[in-house]
């Protein structure tokens, strides 16, 4: 179902509408949440929450962004208050251990899993505004004009707000993981 039938749909209360919009964008908020906030559990309900207020305001949307853009703008207002909230990041290690554990895998994947926990708990140190800048840009691969809009921020509040996020990421990253580093593959060798 394209997006105009879709919002056309939920504001009908056609039967199915909300599970389409469930289908549709779900999953990719729940990454997003789980990016931007780093408990499975919480990341949920935040996802939840965002369904629930998007069909209750169903009714304001006005087309100037896609369905996803309005409803990510719904999650990082949610994750805002979650961390107003919580005061601090709590990462759930036990889901970290749980999956770099598994006794069935092969090298690559647990490689790929140690390699997946460090950089989480690395986007985790960094402060709230630049983990949104690092995850609209890398994770959600929106441009710096569109995360500018997003955020309610100048191009240039996003450029020195990744900057500056790119630099921790390199001081928070083991040396062999570190993408965001200058060093190349060679000095990395040595």
């Amino acid at each position: 179902m394209d997006e105009e039938r879709l919002i056309t749909a939920l504001k009908g209360q056609v039967p199915g509408a909300v599970q389409e919009l469930v289908n549709s964008y779900g999953d990719r908020l729940l990454r997003s949440a789980f990016s931007l906030c780093g408990n499975e559990t919480d990341a949920q309900d935040i996802v939840q929450e965002t369904f629930l207020q998007a069909i209750r305001s169903v009714h304001r949307f006005q087309g100037r962004s896609s369905i996803y853009t309005w409803l990510h703008a719904i999650l990082l207002n949610l994750t805002r208050h979650y961390h107003r909230d919580h005061k601090r990041i709590v990462y759930d290690d036990k889901l970290v251990g749980r999956e770099a554990s598994l006794p069935d895998e092969d090298p690559s994947q647990l490689d790929s899993g140690m390699a997946s926990s460090a950089l989480v708990s690395a986007l985790r140190q960094l402060s709230a505004a630049h983990r949104e800048v690092i995850v609209l840009r890398y994770y959600e691969n929106m441009k710096i004009h569109e995360i500018a809009g997003h955020l309610g921020i100048s191009k240039g509040t996003v450029k020195s707000r990744l900057h500056y996020a790119l630099g921790e990421m390199q001081k928070l990253l083991p040396g062999e993981l570190n993408l965001f580093g200058a060093r190349g593959t060679k000095e990395m060798q040595r």
